[in-house]
């Protein structure tokens, strides 16, 4: 019974002690042109800019991006407002990202595609999302609790507008 009980708490212990993010900010890419790998248009340039005002209070840790043009271009202003680098993941490869992102702390930032996105979020947190081809301006906000046995994602959704 001792035994037991001492192999509870310790599961409560080592479960508490899990590094996870403070918060892991999502968005599509801001306004492209058209074209293979597109680079952003005027509009997208300015919400670019808009999303660095939005996101830099949240103080981020990481920052990731795919290797297109339009979203490095998107986050390219938050990376030199913070001084940090953009590290590149492989939009075909999800579940292993996800993986990487719930392992690490702080606040991290990630710039994604319309499919790719909504694709993240619920690998992460189970919360279906969407995203047309026509929006620009959602941000995910996913902030994690967690109780002695049971981890939950707050999804908080934002407009860059």
């Amino acid at each position: 019974m001792k035994i037991k009980i001492i192999l509870t708490l310790l599961a409560i212990v080592t479960w508490q002690s899990v590094a996870l993010p403070e918060k892991i900010v999502l968005f599509r890419h801001a306004e492209k042109m058209t074209g293979k790998n597109p680079h952003l248009t005027d509009e997208g340039i300015k919400r670019a800019k808009r999303l660095t005002i939005m996101l830099a209070p949240y103080k981020p840790t990481s920052l990731f991006s795919t290797g297109y043009n339009r979203t490095q271009q998107t986050i390219t202003p938050l990376a030199e407002h913070t001084k940090l680098a953009v590290l590149p993941y492989n939009p075909r490869e999800l579940p292993a990202f996800a993986e990487t992102l719930r392992n690490l702390s702080g606040t991290i930032v990630v710039a994604g595609h319309s499919n790719t996105t909504p694709e993240l979020i619920e690998l992460l947190s189970g919360h279906v999302t969407h995203i047309s081809e026509t929006e620009f301006d959602k941000v995910f906000v996913l902030t994690p609790t967690k109780t002695p046995s049971t981890l939950h994602w707050q999804l908080d959704r934002l407009s860059s507008n």
